[in-house]
């Protein structure tokens, strides 16, 4: 009886350390789902705000460096994905957000439109291609 109990006990706690493990991975990719939205969607986006600066004649750098941070933090929320499938796909998004970086520090609207275009494949890529191997979907 004792070693039944024991046994029910230890495969209870061993279930519970899974579930903490599984939750915690989920809870990760909430973050990076979280973000995404955030940061792609909608009228007043970072996204739409920097897609609107790159097409224009002239960048408003002001609003390209405030949008700056909500790519930094989506660059960063992917990189440490416990997802090794979403891990593995933010190189392109990463690099892109340095790129633009890159453009907001030289005020180069050329640099600007082509690391927007980047960005822009990179989203692509993930969500339609399925990222870095195909494993990857919407």
């Amino acid at each position: 009886m004792k070693t039944t109990v024991l046994g029910l006990v230890v495969v209870l706690v061993a279930a519970g350390i899974v579930s903490v493990v599984v939750y915690a991975d989920h809870d990760e990719d909430e973050k990076v789902e979280e973000l995404m939205e955030e940061t792609h969607e909608g009228k007043r986006s970072p996204y739409r705000q920097l897609r609107t600066q790159a097409e224009a004649p002239a960048p408003s750098w002001q609003v390209v460096e405030r949008t700056l941070a909500r790519f930094e933090a989506m660059s960063k929320a992917l990189q440490e994905s416990k997802n090794a499938d979403i891990k593995g796909s933010a190189d392109g998004y990463v690099d892109a957000v340095k790129e633009i970086a890159a453009a907001a520090k030289q005020k180069d609207a050329k640099l600007l439109r082509a690391g927007f275009q980047a960005l822009s494949q990179s989203c692509g890529d993930c969500h339609f291609k399925g990222g870095v191997g195909g494993e990857l979907d919407d």
